[in-house]
């Protein structure tokens, strides 16, 4: 399982800057060059921890009372990417002299090390071999190695090696494009530079949030190499020199501790400790278990495409990444660029929830639960939002967020967006039922859902019988602040619902004690979330057949796409918002991922009518929306459509398809891929009734399994051109329904489903 470049294009730097850049869920480093990238080619150099945020003023022309004041953003921390290497009186510089005999680069994930490897001939003759291997490592998250080895090729010399850590960094930016930082800020002050054993340490503190972030490096040297470490104005600098013989290859090893003060009492304590304790293993040591760890990751993770060999890359490559990027305690989430970049400044959105959530959650329950974890952690700040947007209770989650916040400046595609309550309702929902955990619907679950369903409930108001909410924005960004999103109204019918049901549960099974004392919830407002969410309005057109979007879509003008030039794509970057709102024009799935999402409120023939409509006037300008699209042609039917949009999702940044994936991957999009193959050629829905399948097989397949866990069970399913076949790998026997009939299988069994006669 490898992903490979074998040539150097100047032009692509940045871009191959993300897709190779090393992450544990907590640690981010982007594969930059070592020896720096020549001017005038494109380069984002950043390290990242999730979660480790600055805060900065949001400025407006316009403050209107509620506007957010400060925004926080993911930081650019010390840089410890920088080593030059001297032969005698040249320096290795690949990229600016001599000349490159090979190259190549390699993520290799099944061991978890990105690897950089160049033969360069020097102005005067000199042949050398470069190798750097990379690793953020999997079991201790604060570590990060770099083996950097050097072999003469042609020639013996002295040979130096400068390694130097950098304090003073600063964040990138992009004043024209909405989904970076408007303007370079540093956003760490370096408060202490001091050496350590074999190395040194470098305390630095954000400038507004108040965050302390220690860095602690060491080395372990080729023998006959003499180290020396000096401490800098704002950095640290390390000499190690010797000799270098021809056909000799010698190794350094670098290790990076990064500790912030979110997750350690003392950073600057807690580093070198750390530090110490990795340096007395053998690399050795931490590449087993970066090996271990993956090779259970994928055990229970991993789809497989037979007769694709292509697409199988672009799969192992998606679920890699989420897995390295997902935050692994309550302190941080999942970013939209994970830890590969600063695009969207690390701010965490609906994406998780509602794109990646799912996949966690039938893979690793537990790593789902923390994510679910984040939620419930920020829970206050939810509540404090709703005051400010008007309502006297419930709790309305920031459109985009890392600490709590709401980091979003515009608000009718920011705050607006109501429906992100919903969605993170839905996971606890989707959590529960997959599950069965009803101890942890006691401690976390039943309050977020209880504190959502009141936002809901007093965002909304009666009229001629039915309930409505007006004046949200749906997942379509290019419809904002619209009455009665269809999207929206089904999320908060589904949240007021579940919210009554957990709580009815909990109270039957003596477990309600900590939510009624969180929440104060009454049986009366239970009623009142029922009654609000069985009279739920959700638009309907009766002339076209189709759920119309909100009550005004469809009353909007009408747009020929095709008739736009395709550099005018992405619109958001070419057009005013307001010229977007006047027309019938998506950025996204909205309804259509409603009728995946809430598949029980719309029959087949409604579904399929409404699809058609609405791709007709669908950008995909978001890399959210392909994977929807597939997954719903899939459910219709459409085999064809469904590997083209399929296609465009899974291969999204490995063909840098959106030409933004140099500030970073597209996580939720990845989680949009697995949906595509396990829900939507899979058939995979989880009800509360229990666990569904209806796979499907494209003709350009051969077969394709994936493993599922449900309720402690461990599955693999297969699907051929005959049926299905499901396997019962670990855990207690279960019945699900396959092809809508019931199937049993018990550890060691497995049964087999025939395709039905229709498909």
């Amino acid at each position: 399982m490898r992903i490979e470049r074998t040539q150097w294009d100047p032009a692509q730097n940045a871009l191959e800057e993300s897709l190779f850049h090393t992450a544990n869920g907590y640690l981010g480093v982007r594969a930059c060059p070592e020896e720096g990238a020549p001017a005038g080619v494109p380069s984002i150099r950043g390290t990242y921890i999730n979660a480790f945020y600055d805060v900065k003023p949001i400025r407006y022309g316009e403050k209107l009372y509620g506007f957010p004041e400060t925004q926080q953003g993911i930081v650019n921390l010390t840089d410890v990417q920088n080593l030059r290497l001297f032969l005698e009186d040249e320096v290795y510089e690949p990229l600016r002299a001599g000349e490159v005999l090979a190259c190549r680069r390699t993520l290799d994930m099944e061991r978890g090390l990105v690897t950089r490897f160049i033969r360069w001939r020097s102005p005067k003759g000199r042949e050398v071999e470069v190798t750097v291997q990379r690793m953020a490592s999997l079991a201790q998250r604060e570590l990060f190695i770099m083996r950097y080895t050097v072999k003469s090729l042609n020639f013996s010399s002295r040979a130096r090696l400068i390694s130097r850590e950098e304090g003073a960094v600063t964040n990138f930016a992009d004043p024209n494009d909405p989904r970076v930082a408007g303007e370079a800020l540093q956003h760490l002050r370096v408060e202490e530079v001091r050496p350590v054993e074999s190395g040194g340490l470098i305390r630095s503190r954000t400038l507004a949030s108040g965050l302390e972030l220690a860095v602690a490096v060491g080395y372990a040297l080729p023998a006959g190499f003499a180290l020396s470490v000096e401490a800098r104005p704002a950095a640290l600098e390390a000499r190690m020199e010797g000799s270098l013989e021809q056909g000799q290859s010698l190794t350094m090893t670098k290790y990076a501790v990064f500790a912030d003060s979110r997750r350690h009492p003392d950073p600057a304590q807690a580093a070198p400790v750390i530090l110490a304790q990795a340096r007395a293993l053998p690399v050795t040591h931490y590449e087993t278990r970066q090996r271990e760890l993956l090779e259970a990751f994928w055990l229970r993770s991993r789809v497989t495409v037979r007769g694709d060999e292509a697409l199988q890359r672009s799969l192992d490559f998606s679920l890699y990444s989420l897995y390295c990027s997902a935050g692994r305690d309550a302190v941080s989430s999942l970013a939209a660029k994970g830890l590969s970049g600063e695009g969207y400044e690390g701010h965490y959105f609906w994406d998780t929830e509602i794109y990646v959530f799912p996949f966690f959650l039938m893979t690793d329950p537990a790593l789902a639960r923390g994510l679910l974890d984040y939620r419930h952690t920020i829970l206050p700040a939810a509540r404090e939002h709703a005051r400010i947007m008007g309502h006297d209770r419930g709790a309305l989650y920031p459109w985009r967020t890392i600490a709590g916040s709401e980091c979003s400046g515009y608000f009718p595609s920011g705050s607006a967006q109501y429906h992100l309550s919903g969605d993170i309702a839905h996971a606890f929902l989707q959590y529960y039922y997959a599950t069965d955990d009803l101890a942890y619907m006691a401690e976390r679950g039943g309050e977020v859902l209880v504190e959502t369903a009141r936002l809901f409930l007093d965002a909304g108001h009666w009229h001629e019988g039915s309930f409505r909410i007006g004046a949200v924005t749906g997942p379509d960004e290019y419809s904002c602040v619209v009455d009665n999103n269809f999207y929206t109204n089904a999320g908060a019918q589904e949240t007021m619902r579940g919210a009554a049901m957990i709580t009815r549960r909990l109270m039957e099974a003596g477990l309600a004690g900590r939510l009624l004392a969180a929440t104060g919830v009454t049986r009366e407002e239970l009623s009142a979330f029922l009654r609000a969410a069985d009279a739920m309005y959700l638009p309907y057109d009766e002339t076209l057949g189709i759920h119309a979007q909100d009550d005004g879509f469809l009353k909007l003008a009408t747009l020929d796409l095709s008739a736009i030039p395709q550099e005018k794509f992405p619109l958001l970057l070419h057009y005013h918002p307001l010229w977007l709102y006047r027309h019938q024009v998506c950025k996204q799935a909205d309804t259509v991922l409603a009728h995946f999402l809430y598949e029980d409120l719309a029959d087949e023939d409604t579904m399929r009518r409404s699809y058609d409509y609405y791709e007709r006037c669908t950008t995909h300008d978001s890399s959210l929306s392909a994977c929807v699209f597939a997954i719903m042609a899939a459910r219709l039917g459409d085999m064809d459509k469904a590997m083209d949009y399929f296609r465009r999702s899974a291969t999204l940044d490995l063909d840098n398809a959106h030409g933004n994936t140099r500030d970073g991957i597209h996580t939720a999009n990845m989680g949009g891929t697995w949906l595509g193959l396990v829900s939507g050629f899979g058939g995979l829905r989880v009800k509360a009734d229990g666990l569904r399948l209806h796979p499907r097989l494209p003709g350009s397949w051969d077969s394709y399994s994936f493993p599922l866990c449900w309720r402690g069970s461990r599955l693999r399913v297969h699907v051929t051109d005959v049926g299905c076949r499901v396997e019962a790998l670990g855990g207690e026997a279960l019945t699900l329904r396959v092809y809508g009939q019931p199937v049993r299988v018990a550890p060691g069994q497995a049964a087999e489903v025939p395709l039905p006669r229709e498909e």
